[in-house]
């Protein structure tokens, strides 16, 4: 029997050998297991799986085991990471939302600025006896922060509350103004703060925000109008990020305002339900955004808090700061705006965390003034490791509460469940049909879509029936790898309109979506099949005649017939319009009777009646006005109530 003697220098020198790892393969290989791994073992202790991934960056990164080091491949991913969290940040925010609540955001955003500032410049300039310019630097790293804690309010769901808008709003806001006055603070000292450096700033500025929020979202229209193809058009949407976050940097600004930018020159393009926008954020909430957690963790040396007491007070008390002051200014927004303790525990959350903007900062701090030491940096450090740590914890606690009492309110109301069928006897018409279906389909519903393939019983049923159940199934397929349930139906029947009434009774369905053909022979759905279904059924219906993408609608225009308002689903109809609203184009414009306007604005909830434009038609009987308005690139929807009805 062998004696098992390695000694510790043994172990030491073939560590230092086989680490860091150098082939790019196998540091994606482990890094993808701490993704997996990380949230799951952390989970089990009820902490939240962003922290796990945080801490899994410290203890592979350059600092700690050293398996991991920062280099050009990690720093790539790193990037890609932390600009995709600020490209969803502004893909995802519900405009409607943020216009309701705009002043609180601006509000947020300038608590949130000069609150960390001014108390942060009092700190450096009495307590560290710092001068003036090295304070104000060093207190502009306080109002920075990084919507780190993001991915948890995007998996609860409940990214379109106010609070979640509000704190968006806030950290372009806070995030812009810092950035700007790190420019500044850096040509004051440079002695190159003249008139040419405004004016400049202020040019490039204009010019790369025109670009951005103008040219961009006419080009997408166009670009998806006239390319097919999801991963065409998932490229594009890549391409557009850095591109405009790539103007940002050499207009003065930095590469996550370009990337938060983006997302909202494609907000109204991109339809927030459509399986574009399942792949989007499959793919960074699964791979980019884990990557740049990992990356944040890396950067963190706890080795500094044993280089004497002079890092560690540094560390407790540029933390201190950065927690409290965002705490505060959280408070004062919720007892401006009349908001709940949860929810500013949420605002108080999602700003907590200092991350990519704060080492911008320092980085650059430390490079003009020599009083910006190693001691600095290094407290810099760990109030990173603790604010990510604490908004993590604020986040998930209050994310939960939140989205806890929003099921509760949704369980109260009682809705009818919603479930829609999809009929389909011509393959061609079965995509735009789907895309329509995912569009209006309730995002927090567990129910399916049906498809159902439809064919008249008949000699040549069964290549008919089989023909479109390939169409269905390939769409089908692209929906479930967006994250939608799709339940595929199929029936022959000697009557189309009775076979998809049978369906809808026995699946009990509340919305059936057709499309709109002009009779052309008994095979094809649907000509005179439309009225029949509209007369013998009593479910919601759609008719569609759809002509282009979605997402190359530039408006939309709504006509709302009279008394409309009188109908038992007027509510429902209003709300399922709205939600096409939120999603396609950048304006509306709603025509109807005052009555029928006024329901409508109380169905959404738009009591002040500023998130569409409105319009009152007195007489319904000529109605070429409308028409002579109208434009290629409009989205037409009717509201219309069956005959023998109010």
């Amino acid at each position: 029997m062998l004696p098992l003697s390695i000694s510790l220098e043994e172990i030491q020198k073939w560590w230092r050998n086989s680490f860091p790892l150098s082939s790019p393969v196998l540091i994606f290989s482990v890094v993808l297991l701490i993704i997996l791994f990380a949230p799951l073992i952390f989970r089990k202790f009820k902490i939240p799986g962003i922290i796990g991934l945080i801490l899994a960056g410290v203890i592979v990164g350059p600092h700690s085991l050293d398996i991991i080091e920062k280099s050009t491949f990690t720093d790539i991913f790193a990037t890609i990471g932390k600009l995709y969290i600020m490209f969803l940040a502004g893909l995802e925010i519900d405009m409607q939302e943020y216009k309701r609540n705009q002043k609180s955001s601006i509000l947020f955003g300038a608590m949130t600025f000069f609150v960390p500032m001014g108390i942060g410049l009092v700190v450096c300039l009495y307590g560290f006896h710092f001068t003036f310019w090295p304070s104000l630097l060093i207190s502009s790293m306080f109002s920075t922060h990084t919507l780190l804690s993001y991915p948890i309010v995007s998996s609860m769901g409940i990214v379109k509350t106010r609070a979640v808008q509000i704190a968006i709003g806030g950290t372009i806001i806070t995030d812009t103004a810092v950035l700007i006055l790190l420019g500044i603070i850096t040509k004051m000292v440079q002695g190159k703060l003249d008139a040419n450096f405004w004016i400049m700033l202020v040019v490039s500025l204009t010019v790369f925000v025109f670009v951005v929020l103008f040219l961009v979202p006419r080009i997408s229209r166009w670009f998806f109008r006239n390319v097919e193809g999801q991963n065409s058009h998932y490229i594009y949407v890549l391409a557009v990020v850095f591109i405009c976050a790539y103007l940002a940097e050499i207009s003065g600004a930095e590469s996550i305002i370009g990337a938060f930018l983006a997302g909202l020159a494609l907000n109204r393009v991109i339809p927030h339900n459509s399986i574009l926008m399942n792949r989007i954020s499959f793919i960074g909430n699964t791979l980019f955004i884990p990557f740049f957690l990992i990356s944040a963790g890396m950067v963190v040396n706890l080795s500094v808090l044993f280089h004497g007491w002079n890092a560690i007070i540094f560390a407790l008390v540029l933390s201190g700061v950065a927690v409290l002051t965002k705490y505060i200014a959280a408070l004062i927004t919720q007892l401006a705006s009349g908001y709940t303790s949860v929810e500013r525990n949420l605002l108080f959350g999602l700003s907590a965390s200092h991350a990519a903007a704060t080492l911008v900062v320092i980085t650059v701090g430390q490079k003009l003034f020599p009083e910006i030491d190693q001691n600095v940096y290094n407290g810099t450090i760990i109030l990173i490791l603790i604010t990510c740590m604490t908004s993590s914890f604020v986040t998930e606690r209050a994310a939960r509460k939140i989205a806890i009492t929003e099921k509760d309110v949704k369980l109260n109301l009682k809705e009818k469940t919603e479930r829609i069928l999809v009929p389909v006897s011509n393959p061609e018409n079965m995509q735009r049909l789907i895309d329509f279906a995912l569009l209006v389909k309730n995002p927090n519903s567990a129910e399916p879509i049906y498809p159902l393939s439809i064919v008249e019983d008949a000699n040549d049923a069964d290549e008919k029936l089989k023909a479109i159940k390939r169409a269905v199934e390939s769409a089908a397929e692209q929906i479930s790898s967006g994250d939608k349930q799709v339940e595929i139906l199929k029936k022959v029947d000697l009557n189309i309109v009775d076979g998809i009434i049978r369906t809808a009774k026995a699946y009990t369905i509340s919305d059936i979506i057709i499309n709109y053909k002009t009779q052309q022979g008994g095979n094809f759905l649907f000509g005179n099949i439309m009225e029949n279904l509209v007369a013998k059924s009593g479910q919601q219906i759609f008719v569609l005649k759809i002509l282009q993408p979605f997402n190359s609608f530039n408006n939309c225009v709504v006509l709302l017939t009279p008394n409309a308002e009188l109908e038992n689903s007027f509510k429902r109809s209003a709300q399922k319009i709205n939600t096409i609203l939120k999603q396609v184009g950048n304006s509306s414009l709603i025509y109807g009777s005052k009555d029928t306007l006024s329901g409508f604005k109380k169905a959404i909830g738009d009591k002040k009646g500023d998130i569409h434009k409105y319009l009152e038609i007195e007489d319904f009987s000529d109605l070429s006005f409308i028409e002579n308005n109208l434009r290629q690139d409009d989205l037409h929807i009717f509201l219309c109530g069956r005959t023998s009805t109010v």
